[in-house]
């Protein structure tokens, strides 16, 4: 950071540490203004507008916009304990969120969960799948070399079935990791910041009997257009107003 946002960033902490969360949801804006990447910084931003929501001066999005902070803060640190402490934030700020819902009568369900494709994606990371598919291809290369030069037909069929594994084990662990690849480059999410989002078709028109997108909800960021952003949820896919979607920022 330059000297200017180490004095933003410091006057944005003391004045959190300090119980001014307006003053400090101001200052951390300002450093998001200027395109600051940080873990620590989305996070204490997250911190700032639950600090707000339980001093009694909430305004309309905060719940939103300290899911989005916490949401980014997970998605940018390679600290365990924070991402931990993240985690736990939102599903506190997901919790009163679905309390609300529930009090005014509608769904509380704010996690879609991941599909099955993304489920199998996600179960390591994708440098372990990259290893995975090095594993394989190494076990490949010699179970050919054992089929080869086997002169027992006991070993050669034994070579025989273990390429067949390694060869299988090489295109899933291989398929995977390119797809974690390129979940990680090219897909966008965001969070809901307005107390509700209905979706709309590409007119802007709202649809029938359409839910509206729940605060806090995490969702997929398809396509953007002046005003507008298509986000996809769960089965929802429409269009809602730019400012009702703040995108999360990833590494």
């Amino acid at each position: 950071m330059s000297d200017e946002t180490d004095a933003l960033f410091h006057d944005a902490t003391t004045a959190l540490a300090a119980g001014r969360a307006g003053d400090a949801i101001a200052s951390f804006e300002a450093l998001a203004d200027r395109g600051v990447t940080d873990a620590n910084v989305s996070y204490d931003r997250g911190l700032a507008y639950a600090t707000r929501v339980r001093i009694d001066a909430e305004l309309p999005g905060d719940l939103g916009r300290a899911a989005q902070g916490f949401e980014e803060a997970r998605a940018l640190t390679l600290d365990p304990k924070m991402a931990d402490d993240a985690s736990h934030a939102l599903a506190v700020v997901r919790a009163e969120v679905a309390r609300r819902r529930g009090r005014s009568g509608d769904p509380v369900e704010l996690d879609q969960g991941l599909s099955l494709g993304r489920t199998v994606t996600h179960l390591v990371s994708e440098p372990a799948w990259s290893v995975l598919a090095l594993a394989a291809s190494v076990a490949l290369g010699v179970a050919l070399a054992v089929r080869r030069l086997a002169t027992a037909r006991r070993v050669h069929v034994a070579g025989s079935i273990g390429a067949s594994i390694a060869a299988a084990m090489l295109l899933v662990c291989a398929a995977l990791a390119v797809a974690m690849r390129d979940e990680r480059l090219h897909r966008r999410e965001g969070v809901i910041v307005a107390t509700s989002a209905l979706p709309a078709d590409e007119h802007g028109m709202s649809r029938p009997g359409a839910s509206s997108l729940p605060e806090a909800a995490l969702v997929e960021i398809v396509e953007m257009k002046p005003g507008w952003t298509r986000v996809r949820w769960g089965k929802v896919d429409g269009w809602v107003p730019a400012g009702a979607v703040r995108a999360v920022e990833k590494p």
